[in-house]
This record gives structure tokens, sequence and C-alpha cells, in this order.
């Protein structure tokens, strides 16, 4: 009352209601009466007739509801109703009211897709971390400012040519995923009518809970859910228009698949591209964020672990089942269902055997493994688990790019950036990355995944230009405090991860993408081809991708399931990409010599059989058998002690060393 009464003492009930009309929202991401006009109209409000003016009047009564796109039959009611009271009211005449009655609710409907944002989900990071540096900085600047009001001019290490190849790479992949997906959805529907994830999406969308505040009952919500309405979807091939209910545009969105790709320099952490989704008006959850399980992306940071602890690339391991009774009786298993013999770990790596990983995951050792991890820049948890040999910790796919990038870089991790520069209005520079002590990047998510997959047309913002961000606990990335692997680690693991793209799961981008320069990485496929990941580098770039749905269930069955038919083939557009664009130094033919400086011997034999030291020592450890080992932690604690030390001692006295 108090407020009211100050407005009043100030502008007159014309200007209250012009400052109201300016303000409001429309629906559908319009405020404003000028906007409303244009989007549902297609004309400035002046040229509005008494039924149009009347339609938008009543449609701020409840947006979604009074759509006249989405709802007409309810929107040429709720007009007849504003109608009605201004007839009553003498605002218009009964035969202005009765022509106006007459007239058909003829919707022009405009929805503008011009003002594309590059880089939107890149943006909207930029602003938190501006936001963040300010903060930071104002102990010793002399003003305050605003990131967004105050002019400022900010240099960010984005470079547009990078950033246009890794969208067409995300594009063009994703349109031929999707279009196969949509054709097994076909014939497999993945949800049912009403299933329960498309109600859950339902009752947590803003316009459910709009209409639940309104006071609508269960039975009225569940008609709107299945009365088709007019609205606008978004396809890979762009807008369009179609009839359709919200139940069924619930479970349209939920099957899409997504993306998310980063490309950066290894040494400067500069961030040359960032792409977070296939379209940020739709899906703002950002996909290079999101903490998924990264499968056998996961392995070279455990083979980088075992390195640190005394292994080579050239030592054997047995390719043996195992199950592990204190985990409910896990039994990994190959790719390929084979068995037997030894691996090398480079090829073990390279061919990404399963058995192998687990083994040398538990001989490394756990806490080892974790270690490494956080010397490499990793933050999230990583579990004390065998399982974490086959990548099931909840990494992002920043920070596992980025961990990556410590083996370009001699061991040291890469710290990621996105700012260098920053001016205020007057042009004077009040922020430079190169004379500031090294911050963190500070990264953090709009929404929540499980609650927000998608926005419909209805939700979605105008355009892709990222909202202001809300203040929020931000999260960082940022390495241990003892950072970094040695650099011998870091050459070998250059080779063993070329070795890799050369005659291992990654040969796909020789194969069939034709990349001929210096080019290393790693595939992930997840439990039952949920997420599909590849994260590799040249001697100059290291980046990353990864392709899944919005959750489990969304998801390939067959073929193209695996990541090197998903993920590799983002990093196989990009960098043919890369390569046409003029513009772009050339990729080198070999990594640098630094880079590549092992200080290992790597001529061996990819797989051998067993010898008869190797015999040996199973008999002494109690796994001369070929058939799966039962493993406990407690037994497996004790006999590794207890054969390490018969064996050292037996090999004292036959003079038998080595791995």
């Amino acid at each position: 009352m108090i407020i009211a009464r100050r407005i009043e003492q100030i502008y007159s009930k014309d200007e209250i209601l012009e400052l109201y009309l300016n303000t409001v929202s429309f629906g559908e991401d319009t405020y404003g009466i000028e906007m409303g006009a244009h989007r549902f109209f297609n004309k400035p409000p002046a040229e509005l007739n008494i039924s149009e003016a009347a339609t938008l009047a009543g449609l701020l009564q409840a947006t979604s509801i009074y759509n006249p796109y989405r709802n007409p039959d309810r929107s040429l009611a709720r007009r007849n109703v504003v109608l009605h009271q201004m007839e009553r009211y003498n605002f218009i005449t009964e035969e202005d009211a009765a022509e106006s009655y007459e007239q058909e609710l003829l919707v022009d409907y405009n929805r503008s897709t011009q003002n594309e944002v590059s880089a939107p989900y890149f943006k909207n990071q930029v602003q938190r971390q501006v936001r963040q540096i300010l903060k930071n900085e104002r102990d010793f600047k002399e003003e305050e400012y605003n990131s967004i009001e105050d002019g400022l001019t900010i240099h960010t290490t984005l470079d547009s040519r990078v950033q246009k190849a890794a969208e067409r790479a995300v594009e063009h992949r994703i349109r031929e995923l999707q279009q196969i997906l949509t054709g097994e959805l076909e014939n497999n529907p993945i949800f049912g009518d009403d299933d329960p994830e498309i109600v859950r999406v339902w009752q947590n969308s803003a316009q459910y809970q709009q209409l639940k505040n309104e006071g609508y009952s269960d039975q009225e919500l569940d008609d709107i859910f299945h009365t088709p309405v007019n609205t606008r979807i978004f396809t890979m091939d762009g807008y369009k228009d179609v009839e359709i209910s919200p139940h069924d545009e619930i479970r349209y969105y939920i099957t899409f698949l997504n993306a998310g790709f980063i490309a950066m320099e290894p040494q400067s952490g500069n961030i040359l591209a960032w792409v977070g989704g296939v379209d940020y008006r739709h899906f703002p959850f950002d996909q290079v964020l999101a903490h998924k399980q990264p499968g056998s992306a996961f392995k070279p940071i455990l083979y980088a672990s075992a390195l640190e602890n005394g292994r080579q690339p050239c030592d054997y391991q047995r390719n043996m089942l195992a199950e592990f009774a204190d985990y409910d009786g896990w039994t990994p298993q190959n790719i390929d269902e084979e068995y037997g013999g030894r691996y090398s770990l480079q090829a073990a790596l390279a061919q990404s055997v399963n058995t192998v990983a687990v083994h040398l995951a538990m001989e490394t050792g756990m806490a080892n493994i974790q270690e490494t991890a956080s010397r490499m820049g990793i933050t999230s948890p990583v579990p004390q688990s065998p399982s974490i040999a086959l990548g099931t910790s909840n990494l992002s796919l920043l920070e596992l790019t980025a961990a990556y990038g410590a083996f370009l870089n001699e061991g040291v991790p890469t710290e990621p950036r996105m700012v260098s520069k920053i001016y205020n209005s007057r042009g004077e520079l009040i922020y430079d990355y190169s004379e500031s002590e090294e911050p963190d990047i500070d990264v953090e998510q709009d929404q929540d995944e499980e609650s927000s997959p998608f926005l419909t047309a209805a939700e979605a913002p105008e355009n892709n230009e990222p909202d202001q961000p809300e203040e929020a606990e931000l999260v960082t990335v940022s390495s241990a405090e003892e950072t970094g692997i040695a650099a011998k680690t870091a050459a070998t693991m250059v080779k063993m991860l070329e070795k890799a793209v050369h005659d291992g799961t990654a040969n796909p981008l020789r194969a069939q993408y034709g990349i001929t320069h210096a080019v290393a990485g790693k595939t992930g496929t997840t439990q039952n081809f949920t997420d599909g990941w590849f994260v590799g580098f040249t001697p100059e770039i290291v980046f990353g991708a990864r392709v899944g749905g919005w959750n489990n269930r969304v998801r390939f069955r067959e073929f193209p399931a695996y990541a090197s038919q998903t993920a590799l083939p983002i990093a196989g557009h990009f960098l043919n990409h890369m390569d046409e664009e003029e513009t772009l130094p050339k990729q080198l033919a070999e990594f640098h010599p630094h880079q590549t400086d092992t200080q290992f011997s790597m001529d061996c034999r990819d797989h051998r059989g067993d010898r008869f030291r190797d015999r040996v020592r199973d008999f002494f450890r109690g796994e001369s058998s070929d058939e799966a080992r039962i493993i406990s932690r407690d037994e497996e604690d004790d006999a590794e002690e207890e054969s390490r030390n018969i064996f050292k001692r037996i090999g004292d006295k036959l003079g038998i060393s080595g791995n």
C-alpha cells in the first residue's frame, strides 16, 4: 500500500499503465506490449485492432493457457470476456463490441530467430568469470564495475575460427546420429504414453507450476497435458510448426541426443572453442560441464599413475577374468570376450583391454590413482573401487580434457582460462591476466539437468543470448596443491596415446577421416552405450568430445553405439575443418621432441603367450588357473604382499628378475 501510494504521487494512471505494459511478460520470454504485438500479430501496438488488443490483454492472466498461438480456443474465449468487460464499463460501444465478437482470431505468429549469438555457452561462463574477476580485484581498484551495465570491453581467449570448426563438427555428427536414433525409435519407442519420466518433466515445467498456482485441478491439468496445441518445435533442420500436446512435445525433446566439445591450448590454458550443446535456447544445460562417467577415456589417468609408480610401457600384464567378491561379484569383461596371454601396457591401453586395466588398477593402488588424478587437475571425487579403471567416476568434459593437457605440457596440468583483458568504458585497462595472479576458472551450471533437460518452444528465450547469471556459489576448476606428473611419464603417455590412434580404438581418425598429422587420444564408451567420449590432442591443442542423451535410456542399442562411432567422429570432423581453414597454422606432422622424450623402451610385441617365469610367478600368487579368479579385498592385500616376498626369495635363488 505504501509503495502504491508513492507511485501514484509521482505518476499518472496512464503513466503507470504505460510502465506496466512496457515490462509485463506475455509469455515465451516476451516482455512488453511492443514485443507481444510483434510476436502474435506481427505489427506494432498502434496498429492493433480492438479484437487483437483484447486478446493480448486477456493473455496476461495466464500466458500459457491463453497463448493465442498454442491455445486459440481458450484465447478466443478469454478475448470475449475482455470485450464484454470493456463494453460493460463503456470503454467501447455496443456496436464495436458486436463487431469484435464476430472477428476471427487471426494470429500472425512471428518468432524471430535473428540475432544469433556465437558461442553462447562460452559467453555464459565468461559473464560469470568477469563477475568473479571484478569481485576479486576490488581491493585495489578505485571503483567497482557492473559487468553488464558499465560498458566494459572484454577480451576473451576464444578463437572464432576454431569455434566455427567445433560448431560445424558437433552439428554435422549430431544431425547424423539423431536421424539414426529417430529411425530406431519409430520401431522401438523408449518412452511410452504417460511414462513416469515424461510426467516428471511436465510437473517440473514452468507451465505446470503456473497452472497449479492458478488453481487448476488435476483433471484440468491432465486435459491440458494431452490436448494438442499449435507450437513451434526445434529440429536439427530448423524450427517446424506443428500441432502437438505438451505430453508429446516433452517426449519429443527428451529423446534428443546432445554433445559437448571443448578445445584449448595445453600450455597457456586458453580456451579456443566451447560448444555446450546443440542449441542454447532449448538445451541450456552445458554438456562441457555435465558430470558423466567417461568410460575408458579415464584409462590414461590410470596408466599414468602406474608409470608414476614404477611400471613401464613394455611390462606385460595377464589378460584374465576376475570376480571381485567385495563388489557384488563384479566381473569386468573385454569387449571381444577374448582372454589369455599377456599384453604390454602400451598395447592394452591402445586396444582398451578392460581386464588388464582393472588388474593394473589393483596393483597400482586406488590411493595412488586418486593422487595422480588430483595432480593432473581432476577435482571431482574418484572413488576407491576397482571399477574406476573403467571410468566410473563422474567427471566433466572440461576437467578431463584439461587433465590430458598435462601429457603435452611435460606433466604440468593445464589451467583453463577464458578472459585475457578487460577495459572500462573509457578505454582504460582494468584487468590483465598476464599481470595478475593466475585466477582459477569458475564454472557453474545454470540449472539441474534432471529437472530441466530442455526448454519447450514456449519456455525458450528469444535467441541464443544468455541471461546475466545470478549471484551464486561457483565451482572452481583448479589443480591440486602439489601439481603435475613426471615429464617422462607425460611423454610416455603421448606415445601410448599416439599408438591408440595408429592401431587402437582411435584408428578411425586415420582410416576414416584421413588425419595424417600428429594426433593422439583415447575413446571411452560407458556401460550400455550410454555415453561416448573422445579426448585427444595434437602438438598444439587438446580437445574433448562427449555424446549422450538426457538419461541412460536415451541411447543406441547396437550401431552406432561405441565412442568410435559417436564422439570420435566429432573430433575427426573438427580436425578436418581446422585443416580447411587457411588462416590457421597447419598441424605439425610430428609431436615436439620434448613431448615424446619417454626415456623408456617402447619396442616390444603387443601380445605374447606365457613364459616359464610367468607361470612360476602365477603359481606362487595362486593365479595359475585360467578360470576367473574370485578376489576379496583382504585376500588381495595379504596374498599380494606374501607373493611378492615368496617370489623375491625364489627369484633371488634362480636369478629371475624383472616383470
